[in-house]
């Protein structure tokens, strides 16, 4: 019994789902925080954290993505919605099929991926303009860097970002793995080419001059 739940404990660690489980938890806490703080927020114009570069906001994103928007509250929720579930499901079939051949890193990222839809999804379904006294459905977006960045986001946005962010730089690190790979051998097989390519010139040269001799 001990053993099945030493390793059952094992394969949720190295599963990463704990990590997804976390931060949805986070992200979820941190907006209801804010929620519920709104009106100081907003009283003072946010909480500065760092002057001139980040402060928490109090924004109710009911738009696409960056702005993007289809002309209506329920157009936009509908849309986000359907693409952030189809995302998740195709990421989720994907998960099970691949499960035993994904390293930990590829699952980790894909948790993160799948944290970040679902806790902007869980916002879009019911966080309804009476529960937050707003007369729009969306996203609550708190992190304000203000000084650089125009848009607000909250730790759903972030998570999806660095997973897109780290899979981008683990795939090339990969791809550079490779190519020194397939060729750390090139260097001596091109110098042992070369080499032969001379001594082939030389003895054709040596030929013609003593031909020339001759003659």
């Amino acid at each position: 019994m001990k053993e099945k739940l030493l390793h059952g404990l094992k394969w949720f660690f190295n599963s990463f789902i704990w990590l997804g489980i976390l931060l949805l938890v986070i992200d979820y806490v941190t907006k209801q925080v804010v929620v519920a703080n709104r009106e100081a927020i907003l009283a003072n114009g946010g909480i500065v954290l760092i002057p001139n570069f980040l402060r928490i906001n109090y924004v109710i994103n009911n738009t696409l993505v960056m702005g993007a928007s289809l002309g209506s509250d329920e157009a936009n929720r509908a849309v986000f919605c359907t693409v952030a579930l189809v995302i998740s499901a195709g990421i989720i079939f994907y998960l099970i099929k691949k499960w035993d051949k994904l390293d930990r890193y590829f699952k980790a990222c894909f948790m993160m991926v799948l944290a970040g839809a679902f806790g902007n999804v869980i916002d879009r379904l019911f966080y309804t303009p009476e529960f937050l006294g707003n007369p729009v459905n969306g996203v609550v977006d708190w992190i304000d860097f203000y000084g650089v960045w125009k848009f607000n986001f909250n730790i759903a946005d972030s998570s999806v970002v660095v997973a897109a962010f780290m899979l981008i730089i683990y795939m090339i690190v990969l791809e550079i793995i490779d190519y020194r790979q397939k060729n750390k051998d090139t260097p001596k097989e091109k110098k042992k080419e070369d080499n032969t390519k001379v001594l082939s010139k030389t003895e054709r040269e040596k030929q013609q001059y003593l031909e020339n001799k001759d003659e």
